[in-house]
Parts: C-alpha cells; sequence; structure tokens
C-alpha cells in the first residue's frame, strides 16, 4: 500500500457519519467525566452581618400632671 492510497483510506474512514458521531460523543462523555471529577462546590458567600438598629427611646407621653392637690396647672 503505496502512501497515497493510505492517505485516501484515511480521509475516507474519518469522513464517514459513524465515526464524526462517535467522536463527538466520546468528546462529550470525556468533558462530562472530567468536570464530575474535578467539580467542586463553592462554599456561599459570607453575609456581612447586620448591624441592630438602634433602639429607639420609649415616646414620652405629654400628660400634664396633676399638682398634689387634685388641680390642673395653670387653673385657678
Amino acid at each position: 500500500m503505496k502512501i497515497k492510497e493510505f492517505f485516501a483510506l484515511l480521509a475516507g474512514v474519518l469522513k464517514d457519519w459513524r465515526v464524526i458521531v462517535t467522536l463527538v460523543v466520546m468528546l462529550f462523555f470525556m468533558w462530562t467525566a472530567n468536570f464530575i471529577l474535578t467539580y467542586k462546590k463553592r462554599p456561599k458567600k459570607a453575609k456581612k452581618a447586620k448591624e441592630p438598629k438602634p433602639e429607639k427611646p420609649p415616646k414620652e407621653e405629654k400628660k400634664e400632671e396633676k399638682s398634689e392637690d387634685g388641680s390642673s396647672e395653670g387653673g385657678e
């Protein structure tokens, strides 16, 4: 077999649709296996701790205080 015949045979084999499909499927499986073997789950991003909101001081009720004798201020 001469080199010219060899390359013609090789080109005929490589151009066959069954060889091309087989090559694509094998490459896909190899890529998938490599991905599974090298997959590392990334840790969740650490969330910044929220600063607690400062508590609001209790609302002071504006009530008129009664004097000791029971009458309100500013009255008679």
